[in-house]
């Protein structure tokens, strides 16, 4: 009796705890709401926007810092939606609002933010303030030149000129003078005894504007150094990573909750199959067991197949992702070359309008000498006092001729001259342009890589100049099939690396050769070189050693594939510290695109545009050959 007794009180207890057991694990196998799963996408979605917003705020205040211009719509719409998703990323009141390691990189960030945000308005209403100083230099120049002319005060009109394109051109970061050299002039030109003597206040609203661009620029400056400093970024990662690491608790917590109470459930089967072995009366109960777990399976298979559905969406999403990843590399790509090509635009139209501001000056004098030899002529005719005409006029020609009319004609034809070398130069550019961006309709066409090499190295001018000098070794190579503006791209972009991985000044060689049944284009610079642990990574989709915002690690890797889809072969060659060689292999006849096409689906080639390259390649490990030509850019 006893011992029947003790049994049944330990069958109770026990049937206590499985009870109190089932029904924590029911409330937290619970605990992650449907809800929960939506409000966890929508943060992921804040933080991968606010991530794209803030590279775009850093390339648009510095595209706008170096173009001169006003930071642009796109970049004020970008930090009002910074503002929009914190909002929704500080309203977090699921879980994560219970995790103080989450609140805490929450409040960092807000902090954060509204450290870049300030700093970005600032740059904002200084750069605001630096374009329209430039504005009104670029106005008030030509004026200013006409003017000291008009009083006939040459030299100081041609160190008016000189001084306005070198502040321009400091103004566009590519100046060779610093502020403090840009300032005397400016105080050197204000004191000149002869203007403020022969031509008073003239030269203020000129010498105004240029002493704002200096100042302004520099402030602008300063606020894009606040803006490109901050560690915005860095904290975004990390309250990012937090975030997903405190979902995974929470998710794997009820998980592991269904789990066990699957577990509980199925121990609690067996017992009762146990009992109903023991037990023959007990054939309902059974019943009842498979009828729940049978509703159990219908609901595991309902929630499997959402599961499904939410990854296949975050598939989706990443994909897009991916896709408007390419494409600001693309975006980013242009607006560099864009900007080098304006700046090599504005120097000779500068030239140009100056030299017609000057001819428009001394057609008049012309024209005023040809109205007195008309005069003379009419005197003649009129048949009055032929001796008094013709001596006045004669005068009146000896006068002109002596006032220097004869070395204004002469500065006018060396003016015209330098018009029409300024708008060969803008032809050769424009022509450039025009064969180097051509899209090509067919799949291969004859091609000159001496030719594109030419015409690159005329595109990448302003990216290379006072930094780089360029050694040409150009063979006697034939024409190759191939795609020629893909080709011309990947030559733009190897120069951009070498470039960019010369610090202060350096070489690069370029060499054309053939060998065989293929031309072999080798760019060496003398740059710092690439790691040897990092050689077999530079060919990997996203692999970048550039700064945060300046590359993500594409340009390589579809370099390479457009080679391979060419038949070709990419050979990177590299010693850190003292410099890398690049060699593109070219087969001189096309190869079967559509079998190429088959092995690779995924490759590149359709893809022309090139971004910048995942690795700063430099360096240089000369072959043997003869120098054809020696370019310092």
């Amino acid at each position: 009796m006893g011992v029947r007794m003790l049994r049944a009180l330990l069958a109770a207890l026990a049937a206590i705890l499985l009870v109190g057991v089932l029904s924590v694990l029911i409330v937290e196998s619970r605990a992650v709401k449907e809800g929960y799963y939506a409000a966890h996408a929508e943060r992921v979605r804040a933080i991968e926007t606010s991530r794209d917003d803030i590279n775009a705020i850093i390339q648009g205040t510095q595209g706008a810092f170096e173009d001169g211009r006003p930071v642009s719509t796109a970049t004020d719409v970008a930090f009002a939606r910074l503002i929009d998703n914190n909002e929704l990323l500080q309203s977090a009141e699921d879980g994560l609002a219970e995790n103080p390691t989450v609140v805490a990189e929450l409040a960092t960030f807000n902090a954060s933010l509204a450290t870049f945000i300030r700093n970005g308005q600032t740059f904002s209403a200084r750069q605001g303030d630096f374009a329209a100083a430039l504005r009104t230099l670029q106005e008030e120049s030509p004026l200013v030149v006409k003017d000291l002319r008009r009083f006939n005060l040459r030299l100081q009109s041609q160190n008016t000129f000189s001084l306005a394109i070198d502040v321009i051109e400091y103004a566009t970061g590519a100046g060779g003078q610093s502020a403090e050299q840009l300032a005397g002039r400016i105080d050197s030109l204000q004191q000149d005894r002869d203007v403020r003597a022969r031509a008073p206040g003239t030269i203020d609203a000129f010498t105004s504007a240029a002493a704002q661009v200096i100042e302004q620029r520099t402030a602008a400056q300063q606020a894009l150094q606040a803006i490109n400093s901050s560690k915005i970024l860095e904290t975004l990662w990390s309250l990012s990573n937090e975030i997903l690491d405190a979902n995974r608790r929470i998710v794997s917590r009820a998980e592991m909750a269904g789990l066990l109470l699957a577990v509980c459930t199925v121990l609690l089967l067996l017992g009762a199959g146990y009992a109903m072995f023991r037990l023959q009366a007990s054939y309902r109960q059974l019943n009842d067991s498979n009828r729940q777990l049978e509703s159990s399976n219908d609901s595991l298979e309902e929630r499997v197949s959402e599961r499904t559905q939410e990854l296949s969406s975050a598939y989706d999403d990443l994909k897009e992702s991916q896709v408007q990843l390419v494409q600001a590399e693309k975006m980013s790509s242009l607006g560099e070359l864009v900007a080098g090509i304006s700046h090599e635009i504005n120097t000779p139209l500068w030239y140009l309008i100056s030299n017609s501001t000057v001819l428009q000056e001394r057609m008049e004098q012309v024209d005023e000498f040809c109205q007195i030899g008309e005069n003379m002529l009419n005197g003649v005719k009129s048949g009055g006092n032929v001796k008094e005409s013709v001596s006045r006029g004669l005068t009146e020609m000896q006068k002109m001729l002596n006032d220097g009319m004869k070395d204004d004609i002469d500065e006018a034809k060396d003016l015209i001259k330098d018009s029409i070398e300024g708008l060969e130069e803008l032809t050769e550019l424009a022509q450039s342009l025009k064969d180097f961006s051509r899209l090509d309709r067919a799949r291969h066409g004859e091609f000159n890589v001496n030719d594109g090499l030419d015409k690159t190295l005329l595109i990448a001018k302003n990216k290379l100049k006072n930094k780089v000098s360029v050694h040409k070794h150009y063979g006697d190579v034939p024409p190759v099939q191939c795609s020629p503006s893909q080709i011309n791209q990947i030559f733009l972009n190897l120069l951009t690396n070498a470039a960019d991985a010369i610090e202060e000044s350096g070489d690069v060689v370029i060499r054309t050769v053939v060998e065989g049944e293929n031309v072999h284009v080798s760019i060496a610079d003398t740059g710092s070189g690439i790691p040897e642990d990092l050689l077999a990574k530079i060919r990997d989709p996203f692999f970048t050693t550039k700064e945060v915002g300046k590359g993500t690690g594409l340009g390589l890797s579809i370099v390479d594939q457009i080679i391979t889809s060419h038949g070709g072969e990419l050979l990177i060659e590299s010693e850190s510290g003292k410099g890398t060689t690049v060699t593109v292999v070219l087969p001189i006849e096309a190869v079967d695109q559509e079998q190429a096409e088959a092995d690779d689906p995924d490759s590149a080639a359709n893809d022309p545009e090139i971004d910048d390259s995942n690795t700063n390649m430099a360096g240089s490990k000369e072959k043997t050959g003869d120098v054809a030509e020696v370019a310092t850019v």
